[in-house]
């Protein structure tokens, strides 16, 4: 039903309850101050289902949705807390206030194409495939950061498959791939995301030999834009 068809659904259920009926009261106020100052009525609505952080809200709560991407969950969320901040101060400080979820409103913002996708800043991922050799990942990022290149381990074995299509999606121009037999080796494989040519490097016994052939693979190919 409409808003006010809902808040006076809502009176009968919570007569005769000093907080009840004050709590209503206080969304009946919210609802005339947003009509009041020409809100549409298809931007907000009364949903009693709602319950957040029950131990220091103390009033009326929100969730606010995108209406061009419903799916993704509220972006931004907050209330009415009226002694949170005695938790801090003995002075009685109520307050309003929200958290905004940054990452889930710039993904959203990515899908609806309102932005540009994220680019990473480092031009070399490092894939993982072993967590057991994840101390041998962490040298050869050493060995690249050490000579001034920036490069990004993957935060999790998957796939290589994944993992190349993220690589992709935010624009390294390097992958190193080494499995655990490259390891064992000293070797791995470095290839051109952009060319899409590999090449094997030796990196243990030879880490120069290592961070020149990135530097080369990071040079703009002839035919390239």
């Amino acid at each position: 039903g409409s808003v006010d068809e809902i808040l006076k659904q809502l009176d009968p259920l919570v007569a005769g309850n000093e907080l009840g009926e004050g709590g209503v009261e206080r969304l009946r106020q919210i609802v005339r101050a947003m009509q009041t100052c020409n809100v549409p009525a298809e931007r907000f609505q009364v949903d009693v289902s709602i319950a957040r952080g029950l131990d220091y809200y103390t009033g009326t709560i929100f969730e606010t949705f995108l209406g061009d991407l419903p799916s993704i969950g509220s972006i931004c969320s907050g209330g009415r807390y009226d002694n949170l901040a005695e938790l801090y101060t003995k002075q009685h400080l109520p307050g309003i206030g929200a958290s905004l979820g940054l990452d889930r409103l710039l993904a959203a913002m990515e899908t609806l194409n309102m932005i540009e996708p994220v680019r990473t800043p480092a031009p070399v991922l490092i894939v993982y495939f072993d967590k057991d050799r994840l101390q041998d990942y962490l040298q050869l990022a050493q060995i690249i950061r050490g000579a001034g290149i920036g490069a990004e381990l993957y935060p999790e074995p998957r796939k290589l498959a994944a993992q190349l299509k993220y690589a992709d999606q935010r624009g390294f121009q390097v992958a190193l791939i080494a499995g655990s037999q490259e390891l064992d080796a000293g070797a791995c494989q470095l290839k051109n995301l952009g060319t899409k040519v590999s090449t094997e490097i030796m990196w243990r016994e030879n880490p120069v030999a290592l961070v020149q052939a990135i530097t080369e693979l990071m040079k703009p190919s002839e035919g390239l834009v």
